[in-house]
């Protein structure tokens, strides 16, 4: 499958599902899929999309490339690349031992009112995740949370009064 040709124009939904599903039944594909949606391809991009709609269909296929990902946030720029990666992290358990540099790059996205809200509501996500591990950033989270929610847009203050309520339980 030649992914640089196939996303050469962004795939409908449909289509989109249809490839996954393929993906899903050849898995030798996956390594391909991932070369490209980590390479420098100005459609790079489309192919984190698409590993989204793999792991819908095959959630294992996914899985085995969340540690690179997390390796890679800190210093991703692409942030369509970011919402992709961010999304599939936040839908994983997070590994017991995380490195400093992406809970940081969360912060760094959630506070940043230049960043798109659907980055930072999976931001918010995994650091509400990571705080299950690591209790100690719950007040830090809220404080962060509580002083965004009043200039947030509807998606980031549904998913900041879950995770407060959450946070305070």
């Amino acid at each position: 499958m030649n992914f640089e040709s196939i996303l050469s124009t962004f795939p409908g939904k449909e289509a989109a599902i249809l490839i996954a599903k393929e993906i899903a039944n050849d898995p030798k594909l996956m390594p391909k899929l991932w070369k490209f949606a980590t390479s420098s391809h100005e459609r790079s991009w489309r192919a984190t999309w698409l590993m989204d709609k793999v792991y819908d269909e095959a959630p294992e296929l996914v899985r085995p490339y969340i540690p690179q990902m997390i390796q890679m946030m800190p210093k991703l720029e692409c942030q369509s690349k970011q919402r992709q990666f961010l999304k599939l992290i936040s839908e994983e358990p997070l590994p017991k031992t995380i490195s400093g540099d992406f809970i940081n790059r969360c912060f760094d996205l959630l506070i940043s009112n230049s960043t798109p809200v659907a980055v930072r509501v999976y931001a918010m996500q995994i650091l509400f995740n990571f705080s299950q591990q690591e209790p100690d950033i719950k007040n830090e989270l809220a404080l962060v949370i509580e002083e965004f929610m009043s200039d947030g847009t509807a998606g980031f203050k549904c998913r900041g009064k879950r995770i407060l309520k959450k946070l305070k339980a």
